[in-house]
This record gives structure tokens, C-alpha cells and sequence, in this order.
């Protein structure tokens, strides 16, 4: 059984290549050079060796995203169809790690029935990626909402609700979900919290600012997933 993940250079990525390699599960992760994924043949030659494909890569920034929409569908679209293609083409099992900005935050808790209805640029393209992935016959959409650190990196931020957890605490789960035969979407998620009191749990003087004008359109203000 071999892994390929896509993505490893990013926060979430490299903590999954450490719980992989903490419990000696055979694994590849090309970096960018070797494996991008809006290039189909450099995808092709390493999904066709593994058995099952973890993806984790793509274009995160959700202000960039609305800035330059085509950089964002480029990577989180057009790359997941390359990837999916393969997947199809050479009967490979698909983890697509999504977010909960595929929610637009109006109307919680959203389970894994929910609609999806983003309000942003990146959550549009993560939901085009998830129904790309469902078009396979072995796949799994995990959305694990996440704080990209072990520490929280920022001394001022605006609230938000969220069922975010740190990136070391999900980790775990999403290996163990690639290892089943489970298909369908689940949701990896913590308590519903404040961004301001999951912040204040590994660094206390993180102090609290009103959202910026030019987020407020864009921005869910309550994505709690169950």
C-alpha cells in the first residue's frame, strides 16, 4: 500500500508526511517541480504508482483567490480534474481535502448533507473540486477546517465562529480515514469555538479587531460543521 500525497510543502501537508512517516506507512510527496498538478503528465506518472492519492495542494489564499479568480480555478479546479482523470484512468482511491468555505456561513451547523454555497472565490473553486472527486467511484471528500499552525500566528484577529482545530490535531484523521474503504464526504472537525478563543488557547494576548471592511462580503462569520 503506497500514498502519494499532493500538497506536502503546505502546513497541512507536511504534517501529514509526519504522521506518515511516525507510522512507517509508505509514502511519496513530489514537490511542485516534480508533480504539479495543472501539469495532467506530470500528475500521471506519479498517481499510475500509488494506490491511494491524498490532495492537499492547491491555490489557499481566499483574498488572492478574489483578486485573481483565474489563479485560483487554474489550481483548485483544473488541477483536481487532472488529478481526478488519473484517479479514473488508473482506478485509484481519491482523498480531496476540502474546507468549510464551501459553506457561506448563514445559516449553521451544516453537516455532511448540507448544500454547499460558498460566498467567496476559493470556497467556489474547493466546492467545483469536491464534485469533481464524486464523480469517481472510490473517493472521499474530507473537509477538516483548520488553524495552519501549531501556535496561532497572529497577535491581532477579528471573530468568527468555527469548528477549526490546529493542523497536528487533525492529522491523524485523515490518514486513518484514506486507510478505509469509506466513500461519501465527512466532515474532521473540533467544537464549535470563537477564532478568538481557539487563538487564545495557545497564545492568551491575541487581541480582537473588528472585520475589515473588504472582508465582510466575503467573509462566513459562523461555520460550524457537525
Amino acid at each position: 500500500m503506497k500514498i502519494l500525497l499532493l500538497g506536502g510543502s503546505g502546513t497541512l501537508g507536511k504534517q501529514i508526511k509526519l504522521t506518515l512517516s511516525e507510522r512507517n506507512i509508505d509514502f511519496c510527496s513530489p514537490n511542485k517541480t516534480e508533480c504539479d498538478i495543472e501539469r495532467k503528465e506530470t500528475v500521471e506518472k506519479y498517481v499510475k504508482d500509488s494506490d491511494i492519492i491524498i490532495h492537499a495542494a492547491g491555490f489557499i489564499n481566499l483574498l488572492d483567490s478574489e483578486d485573481n479568480p483565474e489563479k485560483s480555478i487554474s489550481a483548485n479546479v483544473l488541477g483536481t480534474h487532472n488529478v481526478v482523470q488519473n484517479c479514473r484512468k488508473y482506478e485509484k482511491r481519491l482523498i480531496y481535502i476540502s474546507t468549510d468555505t464551501v459553506f457561506s456561513g448563514d445559516n449553521p451547523p451544516y453537516t455532511t448533507e448540507s448544500g454547499v454555497n460558498p460566498k467567496n472565490v476559493y470556497g467556489m473553486t474547493k466546492a467545483c473540486g469536491e464534485l469533481l472527486t464524486r464523480t469517481l467511484k472510490d473517493y472521499l471528500v474530507i473537509r477538516s477546517p483548520l488553524i495552519r499552525g501549531t501556535i496561532f500566528n497572529h497577535t491581532k484577529f477579528f471573530n468568527q465562529y468555527t469548528s477549526r482545530q490546529y493542523v497536528n490535531e487533525i492529522s491523524d484523521d485523515i490518514v486513518d480515514l484514506a486507510l478505509t474503504e469509506e466513500i461519501g464526504i465527512k466532515h474532521i472537525v473540533g467544537e464549535r469555538k470563537s477564532i478568538l478563543e481557539l487563538a487564545r488557547e495557545t497564545k492568551s494576548d491575541v487581541e480582537a479587531i473588528e472585520i475589515p471592511e473588504h472582508l465582510k462580503d466575503i467573509l462566513p462569520s459562523d461555520l460550524e460543521l457537525i
